[in-house]
């Protein structure tokens, strides 16, 4: 379980680091490991991109939406970066000083 998580993310041959060497990218995949290694139905992240090079935006990204297609999990992402979020998300929330304000993809 832990290590298909950590292949997941890339991280299989880091398994033997500790935590503090780690970058901010490699904490981040290790939080997404973390979250996805029970296979949970519902996943909530906060800027899970934050840190990540594009090579690991782009392969967070694809298993994302490869774990909504395939297994059926729903994920809710808290996000500034609104590009991003639009590649990913079927349904769109914006809170503006205090307002929600839904949109349908």
């Amino acid at each position: 379980m832990v290590e298909n998580a950590l292949s997941i993310m890339n991280l299989g041959k880091e398994n033997k680091k500790l935590f503090r060497e780690y970058s901010l990218g490699m904490k981040q995949r290790l939080g997404l490991a973390a979250a996805i290694m029970h296979e949970p139905e519902l996943l909530i992240l906060d800027e899970p991109m934050n840190g990540l090079d594009p090579i690991r935006i782009h392969e967070t990204r694809k298993y994302l939406l490869q774990l909504c297609k395939e297994r059926g999990t729903t994920i809710f992402v808290s996000s500034h970066e609104l590009n991003e979020i639009e590649l990913l998300a079927d349904v769109i929330g914006i809170i503006d000083h205090g307002q929600a304000n839904i949109t349908i993809v």
